[in-house]
């Protein structure tokens, strides 16, 4: 919990608990703080700097959004001033050596230097870019509101560890986001001082070449990257084009214009035998080359299953799978040569084949994606590191085919992986989501998001209960624990089951004998599962106004709990269901038994209409939750999953209700196994 409470000042003789994500290198906390007051202004010490002009104003505006105060940015000098600017200017080397300061030479560019005395604030990068992340520093030590808003006094040196520090979202898989929410994720990646952002694009580039394939409505257009280069240039993030050039290409073989371009009929992976496959790789990057500014190109090549399988098949058997992979690389990479930009590609399947490893370029960059939960990464890192060759550390937030990420799993994959990454000397960190499903949301994965961002700026090991102590208070300006103790108790969820994909287990027959002895098998643990996440959605409610950032993370963390119960109750709805109808059949002469049975059935209280009656609720609030952040493109398939579910549940109450009036006739009732519930239960056999 935060040491000083809202709108108020530590008690005399404490040091306020600085509580900023990444965690600085340095960190000095003096006495005294400075009031943001009406005589405050910012300063700017070179006025025709453009970036310094933005960052500032957006300090203002977060000011003004968390804090409920108005700042300006002004001109002399006032009373009580917030200097920023870069460290070569005069005005700040004066600024710091009169706050008795003096940046190390060491300090990078992304380093920056934060000073707070009780008459002046000083924010200091070597480059713009550094300033930038001084003032992200700076939003997370104000505290207080109005005219009680506070800086305590601190001083502040601070520099990344790894120079790229990523997150790959995943847009072609069922979710694509509008171009306001990618803005969020801009925003909120380069508040926590991430400057990459990919997009993972199998189909969902509307190439004006290759018109087929990118969907109308489900796809990034021109028009919308070059709307989304120019405002992540302002928050010191590259976007990264991330479209795949040999594997998960189904969406494009499918279409016949493309087929002979497969490598098996309507397959997933381009045929290096087709002249056409670099006709249209060629294609498509031109176009991206013109979209996209940065430095790199990210080419995929990962999952290559179908290689040697069909058109390539007689030379992989004679130079072997792994040669004819890395020749396509190779050939990818000459035709790309010419944009001057360096390649990214997945090295899944190069560490199927490490004594061809070598054989790659040297200027190509390996993706290294690993999501097991380990203690130690060093057998994947080091054939890429033995090799020679650049790499990026590419863990995962676990969100794909879970309601909730599994926060568990991931906080293990990011913290270690990263850390043999620095050890290693891998030059960046691409965190990963992945939407296997089409059903995933982005707005659930933030904390394994952000801890990726500390993991990759911070130096070593980062301690994940510094880490979420420090959570509610960076994230969502609250002071307490409310926030990230929900966050834990639904990504534990997982474990309860044994790590299964929960989105999967949601959508099982439940009229099925593996869903009914999984119910029974789960029992205790539904229980606890239900009682924690019913928990959790009882705080958010008391909590919810508390949260003066990232509010709509609450929301989606309120969904999920409310699906995580209803996923509990169904089980105990069926378990019971299953146990009560075996019992009426194993004794039908009993009439009282097999009227309970109208517990399923009735028209005031129906167990069975009920559960549909509560998909229906959900499926209403992930349309919500899915609009706050895509475009409707996809949204009818996944809803779809939700109006079959509801037609089960409403053609079991019909079945169980033409079943009873058949009873009253002939005291008889179908076979349960037929009826689709299950083999006979245990204690059903020993008390016949």
């Amino acid at each position: 919990m935060c040491a000083f409470a809202l709108g108020s000042a530590p008690a005399r003789g404490q040091s306020p608990n600085i509580q900023v994500i990444p965690k600085p290198k340095q960190v000095n906390v003096g006495d005294g703080r400075f009031e943001v007051g009406r005589d405050t202004r910012i300063v700017l010490a070179d006025n025709n700097s453009v970036e310094d002009r933005f960052a500032a104003q957006d300090f203002i505006d977060d000011l003004k959004a968390t804090a409920n105060f108005a700042l300006s940015i002004g001109k002399g000098k006032p009373r009580r001033q917030i200097v920023i600017g870069r460290i070569e200017l005069p005005s700040i080397m004066q600024a710091l050596r009169r706050n008795g300061a003096e940046p190390p030479a060491t300090l990078n560019d992304e380093g920056y230097v934060l000073l707070v005395s009780p008459n002046e604030v000083v924010i200091a990068g070597r480059t713009t870019a550094g300033t930038f992340y001084g003032l992200q520093t700076l939003k997370q030590l104000v505290s207080g509101e109005g005219v009680g808003a506070f800086i305590p006094s601190v001083k502040i040196i601070d520099w990344p560890t790894m120079r790229w520090r990523g997150v790959s979202d995943d847009i072609s898989r069922g979710p694509v986001p509008t171009v306001v929410y990618i803005k969020r994720q801009i925003r909120t990646e380069a508040f926590f001082k991430l400057n990459m952002h990919s997009f993972y694009m199998e189909h969902t580039f509307a190439s004006e070449s290759n018109p087929l394939i990118g969907p109308p409505g489900g796809s990034l257009t021109p028009a919308e990257i070059r709307e989304l280069v120019a405002y992540a240039q302002r928050y010191h993030v590259e976007l990264v084009p991330e479209q795949q050039t040999f594997g998960h290409l189904h969406k494009a073989l499918r279409l016949e214009k493309y087929a002979d371009l497969a490598e098996t009929p309507y397959g997933d992976v381009l045929s290096p035998q087709q002249p056409g496959t670099y006709k249209l790789v060629a294609d498509l990057y031109k176009e991206l080359n013109e979209l996209f500014p940065g430095q790199f190109f990210h080419i995929g090549e990962d999952e290559t299953f179908e290689l040697g399988e069909g058109q390539s098949k007689a030379e992989a058997q004679a130079k072997g799978v792994g040669a004819v992979y890395f020749e396509h690389l190779n050939r990818v990479r000459d035709l790309l040569k010419p944009y001057n930009r360096r390649l990214m590609f997945w090295g899944d399947i190069a560490l199927h084949h490490p004594d061809l490893i070598g054989n790659v370029p040297k200027d190509v960059i390996a993706m290294n994606w690993q999501y097991a939960a380990l203690d130690d990464y060093s057998k994947s890192i080091n054939p890429f590191k033995n090799a020679g060759l650049d790499q990026f550390v590419c863990p995962g937030a676990h969100t794909w085919n879970q309601i909730f990420p599994n926060l568990d799993a991931a906080s293990r994959n990011i913290i270690n992986f990263v850390r043999d990454g620095q050890k290693a000397g891998a030059i960046g960190m691409m965190n990963t989501t992945w939407d296997d499903d089409g059903e995933s949301l982005f707005e659930m994965a933030w904390h394994p998001i952000v801890l990726g961002a500390a993991a990759s700026w911070q130096e070593g090991v980062v301690d994940i209960q510094e880490f979420d102590r420090d959570f509610d208070w960076a994230f969502f300006r609250n002071d307490g624990d409310q926030f990230v103790k929900a966050e834990r108790a639904l990504g534990s969820v997982d474990a309860l089951f044994g790590g299964a994909t929960t989105d999967e287990m949601f959508w099982r027959d439940p009229f099925t004998t593996q869903f009914q002895n999984q119910a029974r098998g789960l029992a205790e643990r539904i229980r606890k599962m239900r009682l924690t996440v019913e928990d959790v959605d009882e705080s958010l409610l008391r909590n919810e106004g508390r949260a003066r950032r990232n509010v709509s993370a609450v929301a989606a963390m309120k969904f999920s709990a409310q699906r995580f119960d209803h996923f509990g109750r169904r089980m105990e709805v069926m378990q019971r269901f299953s146990d009560q109808y075996w019992d009426a059949y194993l004794n039908l002469g009993d009439r009282l038994k097999a009227r309970k049975l109208r517990y399923y059935t009735g028209a005031i209280y129906n167990n069975l209409r009920e559960m549909a009656e509560e998909l229906s609720i959900l499926k209403e609030g992930y349309r919500k939750q899915w609009l706050a952040e895509n475009r409707p493109y996809w949204l009818d398939s996944v809803l779809a999953r939700y109006d079959q579910m509801v037609s089960i549940w409403l053609a079991k109450s019909r079945a169980m209700n033409e079943a009873l009036q058949k009873y009253e006739a002939t005291s008889t009732l179908p076979n349960p196994e037929e009826f689709g519930l299950g083999t006979r239960p245990v204690a059903a056999v020993q008390g016949r």
